[in-house]
């Protein structure tokens, strides 16, 4: 059953979204969230394989984590090797371990397998990531047993992701990156960027920009992922 939105929800400013699929960078072309402080619990390519905790969570976060009601960030295989090359199609997901946005171990990229993905990269400072989350959603309740989806929560405030999730009836769970060691290795010019892997952990295609309808990433799940509903 397709969830209603909450009396909270922001729609005007996702529906004037709809219309912007490019990435949310700023007029000189910088990210529009570079100005926020790097968090001392993300992981540098060099020392997460090693990782295997799971980072502390802010006490006066955890009212906001349990409004927002987000799945547990999935497991990963800390020891898988990473696929080349790294971040590009034919290739996978790099070497990096991320803490989660809701509750769970922190997750490593590379080590992601066993079932087909939807990897997600967003910001609540984002319009037109806020514009398609209710899409990403749907996908993520259509598709229970079949998909994972995951949302990389960039340069962002644990506070505002949380309250956009809530707000929203997001569902799906997120790793935060606050530093955006992401942006070289997926090559991304800024958010919303969205991923389709297989269960090997390979990445079969992406999608720069927001999706505008459910038709259009059901297209596109069909095609890169096989996945039909």
């Amino acid at each position: 059953m397709r969830r209603i939105l909450r009396s909270g929800v922001p729609v005007a400013v996702a529906v004037a979204a709809l219309a912007l699929v490019t990435a949310c960078t700023g007029a000189d072309g910088s990210v529009a969230g570079d100005r926020v402080t790097t968090s001392p619990n993300s992981t540098s390519s060099d020392s997460a394989a090693t990782d295997t905790t799971t980072s502390p969570r802010d006490p006066a976060l955890v009212p906001l984590v349990i409004a927002a009601g987000l799945t547990e960030c999935p497991p990963s295989d800390r020891a898988a090797k990473a696929i080349e090359p790294i971040g590009r199609v034919g290739g996978g997901l790099p070497v990096l371990s991320l803490p989660c946005l809701g509750g769970g171990p922190d997750v490593v990229l590379s080590g992601l397998r066993g079932k087909p993905m939807l990897i997600n990269v967003w910001a609540s400072w984002c319009p037109p990531c806020i514009a398609e989350m209710p899409i990403l959603a749907k996908a993520a309740r259509d598709y229970p047993d079949d998909l994972l989806v995951l949302g990389i929560d960039i340069q962002d405030r644990p506070a505002a992701a949380l309250d956009l999730a809530a707000a929203l009836d997001i569902n799906f769970a997120s790793v935060v990156d606050p530093a955006f060691d992401i942006r070289a290795p997926l090559v991304i010019p800024g958010p919303p960027v969205t991923f389709f892997v297989d269960a090997q952990g390979i990445i079969q295609g992406r999608q720069d920009g927001a999706f505008p309808t459910e038709e259009a990433l059901a297209e596109q799940l069909a095609t890169y992922l096989g996945l039909i509903n």
